[in-house]
Parts: C-alpha cells; sequence; structure tokens
C-alpha cells in the first residue's frame, strides 16, 4: 500500500514537471552554470529504476543543457549551487549523480516530495 501511494504521488510529481502552460517571467528564473570544466555528456545515459511508474530516465543534452525524459515527460534540468553534480528538474525533483571511486558516474538518486529511488545507469 505504501508504494502504491509513493508511486502515485512519485507520478503525479514527475507528469506534472513541465505541464506548467506559462513560463516563469525571465528575471524571476535563476539559472546556475555549471562550471567549463565540467562535461555534461558525463551524465548522459539510461538510468534503471524500481519502485517508479517508469522503468528508465533517459539523460541527455540538448542545446548545452542537460535533460531529463521519463518516457512521458521531459525537460531541461539546471544545476544546483554549491552542490557537485547535483541538478534540478524543474522544482519537482532533485537528481544527484553518484560516481565510483574512478570518478565515473555510475547512478543517480532521484528526490521527489520527500522520498528518494535509486537509479543505476544501463551500460
Amino acid at each position: 500500500m505504501k508504494t502504491l501511494v509513493f508511486t502515485l504521488a512519485c507520478t503525479l510529481s514527475l507528469s506534472t514537471l513541465y505541464a506548467a502552460s506559462t513560463p516563469a517571467p525571465a528575471e524571476a528564473t535563476v539559472q546556475v552554470a555549471v562550471a567549463d570544466s565540467v562535461d555534461l555528456n558525463q551524465y548522459v545515459g539510461k538510468y534503471k529504476f524500481e519502485g517508479l511508474p517508469f522503468e528508465f530516465v533517459t539523460i541527455a543534452v540538448k542545446d548545452g543543457k542537460l535533460t531529463i525524459d521519463t518516457g512521458s515527460e521531459s525537460g531541461a534540468m539546471t544545476a544546483v549551487k554549491d552542490a557537485a553534480d547535483t541538478f534540478d528538474a524543474a522544482g519537482r525533483a532533485t537528481l544527484k549523480f553518484k560516481r565510483d571511486d574512478t570518478k565515473k558516474v555510475t547512478g543517480v538518486t532521484l528526490d521527489a516530495q520527500g522520498m528518494s529511488f535509486e537509479g543505476k545507469k544501463e551500460g
């Protein structure tokens, strides 16, 4: 039951991720630039999750920005200031990428509505 409630909450959260019909005014938008030394391509890939209404999240780079695609919704993410490997998905979810001992990105933690999910990078 707990999983069902959480799955429903996560579905609602992520499906409304980019559903806003009117974009925020430019002066209210805060963009945090990722340092030039950070290669966004290191995050690119397909991440497998369990316990979510979607099995995979695809991370890509489009027009110089990191994007997220759940299969039904997609949009750009922005870097979180002073938090390495952490990105905000329109205020609906935060993604923190995990690295192994060789500094290779191997997974991601998705936090939404007070719940966390672990995704493992495929391939």
